[in-house]
């Protein structure tokens, strides 16, 4: 495996989307000693956001390219913030799905982005997460992710 994380990524031929700016009066990404929280994200493709409802007119496979999409987007931010080479793993993950009242496999949707880290940092560094379902996110996405990252001590705040 590269030995960095931007090594890591072009190997797997991922390709990072233009980090967004905040939406409002908060930070992206705020670094706190070596750990870097990001607010929670959603998926955009082609610049504009996905929107849909997992179960009702989204199928949970699109849910789950949805979530990669947003893990994408939280890669880029960190990029633009302290520098991808210096994200050592990313230690907690907060994925709210919007769903229809019967859908259950929230999970499944967030391993959509739980693969792209797993991927990155291998086994032993997968995050603890929560799946949770909701019945509405701004601008209609399906997904949206809260994460924490660990950093490695050189990324400056």
């Amino acid at each position: 495996m590269p030995e960095t994380t931007t090594a890591r990524l072009a190997t797997l031929g991922l390709t990072l989307p233009s980090p967004i700016a905040p939406l409002g009066s908060y930070r992206t990404v705020s670094i706190i000693g070596n750990q870097a929280h990001v607010s929670g994200l959603g998926p955009f493709e082609n610049g504009a956001p996905v929107s849909g409802v997992v179960g009702e007119d989204m199928t949970i496979e699109r849910a789950q390219y949805c979530a990669r999409l947003t893990m994408l987007m939280i890669l880029a931010c960190l990029n633009e913030q302290c520098g991808l080479d210096h994200v050592k793993r990313c230690t907690r993950l907060t994925v709210y799905v919007r769903a229809s009242a019967s859908f259950t496999q929230h999970p499944a949707v967030a391993n959509g982005a739980s693969d792209v880290l797993l991927d990155l940092f291998g086994p032993n560094l997968l995050p603890a997460r929560s799946a949770i379902g909701v019945h509405t996110l701004p601008m209609g996405i399906p997904v949206e992710i809260d994460s924490v990252f660990e950093l490695d001590g050189n990324s400056g705040s």
